[in-house]
């Protein structure tokens, strides 16, 4: 039987590029906001923004696995070359401005007297960085020769994808932080933003399921490529719904949310992203002959 596997294989430092990065970048917005808000002492500000590194290796991890795939470091002289020409460019760069700032700025806290003006500015700079960056990646693989992710659910998808999982590596990282006001309203409203994104996403991905068969080259449809595309789907479904389903039944209860669940829901949740975001690099099918 036909199959892409081979192609997703071969892609799996972008698959992990496209998993890691874009949930990563939300978790840091979403942990962000507290420490933003004037509302928050300084003590409290300053833990948050050191928890903030978190989220921050997450995205690290992923860029740091799709630098992997440039085979010569070198390579990234052009990358840069090509920015607001090519997407994909584009991506790499909003990718580097974010880390940049971002961890310049996580850097600066350990500064012994940080400026509390700087130091909001500062984390405004990289939470907008970071809105760019998601954005930039959902549309890095716009290219109208590859056929069957010339359409609207790529984009779509990826960013849903960082709405689900971003949310829930918040609620652990704000946990591991001892942020307590996560067990409350805050952990239920970005529990909810995930569990909306989840629902959304599971919906786009069947619609794309649907005109799968309907994509395809002189060789084979894009339906061929990925036959299990179904089971991925409710594979997705089941490990989001998982994930969130750990920290909602304790945010919702009178339990007290530990670090383990939320590390585990977390886990639980990204592993479905990674399933769809395989899933992704699989359907690969160029215009003509090629796959």
């Amino acid at each position: 039987m036909i199959s892409g596997f081979d192609t997703a294989l071969g892609e799996i430092t972008l698959v992990l590029f496209t998993t890691l990065a874009p949930s990563g970048v939300v978790a840091f917005i979403c942990m962000g906001l507290p420490a933003l808000a004037g509302g928050a002492s300084d003590a409290l500000r300053q833990r948050l923004s050191v928890f903030l590194g978190l989220p921050l290796v997450v995205a690290m991890v992923g860029l740091v696995a799709s630098a992997t795939h440039l085979g010569n470091p070198a390579n990234a002289l052009y990358v840069f070359i090509g920015v607001g020409r090519s997407p994909l460019s584009t991506e790499v760069f909003f990718a580097v401005v974010f880390l940049a700032l971002a961890g310049l700025y996580w850097l600066y806290n350990f500064v012994e007297h940080p400026k509390r003006q700087l130091q909001r500015v500062w984390l405004a700079l990289a939470m907008l960085a970071g809105v760019v960056f998601v954005v930039a990646v959902g549309f890095a693989y716009a290219a109208d020769t590859i056929v069957s992710w010339y359409t609207a659910y790529v984009p779509l998808n990826l960013v849903l994808n960082a709405l689900a999982g971003g949310p829930v590596l918040a609620i652990a990282g704000l946990r591991i932080a001892g942020y307590e006001p996560v067990e409350g309203r805050m952990g239920r409203v970005l529990a909810v933003v995930a569990a909306l994104a989840l629902a959304v996403n599971v919906v786009t991905f069947g619609l794309q399921s649907a005109d799968l068969g309907t994509i395809e080259n002189s060789y084979l449809t894009a339906a061929q490529l990925v036959p299990s595309y179904g089971l991925m789907i409710g594979a997705f479904g089941v490990l989001g719904m998982a994930g969130i389903g750990l920290d909602v039944a304790v945010l919702w209860g009178r339990a007290r949310l530990s670090v383990a669940r939320s590390v585990g829901a977390a886990v639980l949740m990204l592993g479905g992203i990674f399933i769809m975001r395989f899933a992704f690099y699989m359907m690969h099918m160029t215009v003509g002959l090629g796959v």
